[in-house]
């Protein structure tokens, strides 16, 4: 039951960041013509190596970011996207902060020098593997030559900016202080090698691009290793020599920066229906050459650009196969040979497909898991519910599912990409036996790390009821019968829509409260084993 991601707007335009380059020359000149002013106390000081005499050096903090500036004097003024900026001797050192990725924002910030006719590019390299720029640019009849770095924090981009006219003279200092960025999060990711935590993150309000790094904040700081997520090949390649990576290229930028590992899912299989795939695809055979070849192409750059630990292709594939069963072994032959190509590249990456457990028992279709099990690890969804996407089971019947998965996987490792309860009482959901379910999947987790890879919860927050209304209709093929069935369509959308943790304004559940209180519990008696 994968949750697709709304699009949303883009990285920051280009535009922008020539208006700020042009700000920095209205700020220089600034810096040039005003008077000295005194500069903000140190909060600690340190022994420089590189220090012109009678200058001293301050840790400058903004949140968990981190540089070691000169004590100069501090600016009167600064623009938009400035946060702190220091000058002396027609020199000056700035930090600005922008929303987005530095490997996003190098792109944008390296066309946007190319662009301004005042500037002229003299070196693009990286300290410690940090994008750094260095740039002349002309303003008021002043060439001032400026080198910036970018820096990666809390969902941020930095940029320390050093310069002004003769800078050379100070190279050895600006070198010092580009070098010291750091972002100093205590926060780190766990390391656990089996029985891990995992999470399906979606923003609160369905605000993806304003909201998705705070939730994934909340689940970096609440102990989640993994994350679950979805990606659809015609979302990147429409047609046949078309690729649009900008998106995608936000969202895991995020999740790898915080250091996440990764749990992908390419729903090549949507459940019930063939996932979104280039238009000249649509219909071809699994196993087809020229389908399995652009596949095998699509998906070796996705992995090119974006390094994860499990991939999954096809999503919970049995609902689809129970009804085309003739194209079983078409499938088959397809993922194999994709599946031999990704390990001659990518030895360690676990290569498998999804599938929906609670499905295949209450259709008696085990046999296509059996059939298709020819992956690395056994990823599943589980559900536990009653016809009518009802919730009126015991959260307790958990542990009977796991040994029946355990033992339908037999050595192989197992994942549950997703599980969850509802809240919905449409559906005759609560959030005390979602709270109870919480603390039954961490119970079965600590029992059976050793054969479990993660166990994933679907999902951090609920989402807006039209938005899930249209994720429903992903399910189903174009006019089917159930979409004009209003009561059909009111319990399946409730369905998608009340697993989170949280309500869609970020209200939190009983259940979140919950899984912070097991994760650091079961991390605290585990993260020692390692």
């Amino acid at each position: 039951m994968p949750f697709l991601l709304l699009t949303g707007k883009g990285a920051q335009e280009k535009l922008s960041i020539m208006k700020a380059m042009k700000r920095w020359g209205y700020i220089i000149a600034l810096i040039l013509s005003c008077a000295l002013t005194s500069c903000q106390a140190a909060s600690e000081i340190i022994e420089p190596t590189v220090l012109p005499p009678g200058d001293s050096f301050e840790f400058f903090q903004d949140g968990y970011f981190q540089a070691v500036l000169p004590t100069w004097d501090e600016s009167p003024e600064l623009d938009t996207d400035s946060i702190y900026m220091v000058y002396k001797d027609g020199q000056f050192i700035g930090i600005n902060r922008y929303q987005n990725l530095p490997e996003i924002f190098a792109k944008q910030f390296l066309s946007a020098i190319e662009d301004d006719p005042e500037a002229y590019l003299v070196q693009q390299s990286d300290i410690d593997g940090k994008p750094l720029f260095e740039f002349t640019t002309r303003e008021d009849n002043q060439t001032m030559r400026i080198q910036a770095v970018l820096d990666y924090c809390q969902g941020m981009t930095y940029a320390l900016i050093a310069g002004g006219r003769d800078s050379v003279k100070n190279t050895e200092l600006f070198q010092e202080v580009l070098s010291s960025t750091s972002c100093q999060d205590p926060y780190q990711i766990p390391n656990l090698e089996t029985g891990k935590i995992g999470l399906m993150v979606n923003a609160a309000q369905d605000e993806t691009w304003e909201g998705y790094y705070p939730a994934l904040r909340m689940a970096k700081e609440a102990g989640v290793q993994v994350l679950h997520t979805y990606l659809q090949w015609a979302e990147v390649e429409p047609n046949e020599g078309e690729r649009f990576w900008e998106w995608q290229d936000a969202l895991m930028g995020y999740r790898l920066h915080e250091n996440f590992e990764i749990s992908l899912v390419v729903n090549l299989i949507h459940t019930g229906v063939r996932g979104p795939m280039p238009e000249d695809l649509q219909g071809r055979a699994f196993d087809d050459p020229e389908f399995i070849d652009r596949f095998t192409e699509f998906i070796l750059e996705v992995l090119d650009r974006y390094p994860v630990q499990y991939l999954a292709i096809g999503n919970e594939v049995n609902d689809y196969f129970v009804s085309h069963r003739s194209e079983i072994p078409a499938y088959k032959e397809f993922f194999l040979a994709v599946r031999e190509r990704i390990h001659e590249r990518y030895p360690d990456i676990q290569v498998a497909m999804t599938f929906a457990y609670h499905d295949a028992e209450t259709t008696h279709s085990l046999d296509i898991i059996r059939e298709l099990d020819v992956g690395d690890y056994l990823p599943l969804t589980l559900y536990i519910y009653n016809p009518g996407f009802k919730f009126n089971r015991d959260p307790q019947e958990l542990a009977g599912y796991l040994e029946r998965i355990l033992a339908l996987a037999g050595e192989k490792p197992v994942a549950i990409v997703e599980t969850g309860w509802n809240t919905s009482e449409s559906l005759s959901g609560s959030q005390s036996d979602q709270e109870a379910y919480v603390h039954e999947v961490f119970r079965m987790l600590d029992k059976h790390r050793e054969q479990i890879e993660f166990i994933s919860w679907f999902a951090l927050h609920d989402s807006l009821i039209e938005n899930s209304y249209r994720t429903a209709l992903t399910f189903l093929p174009p006019g089917a019968p159930q979409i004009r069935d209003e009561e059909f369509m009111k319990s399946f959308v409730d369905f998608l829509n009340y697993f989170g943790l949280l309500e869609n304004d970020g209200t939190p559940k009983k259940a979140w409260v919950a899984f912070q209180d097991e994760a650091s519990s079961y991390l605290i008696n585990h993260e020692e084993e390692r």
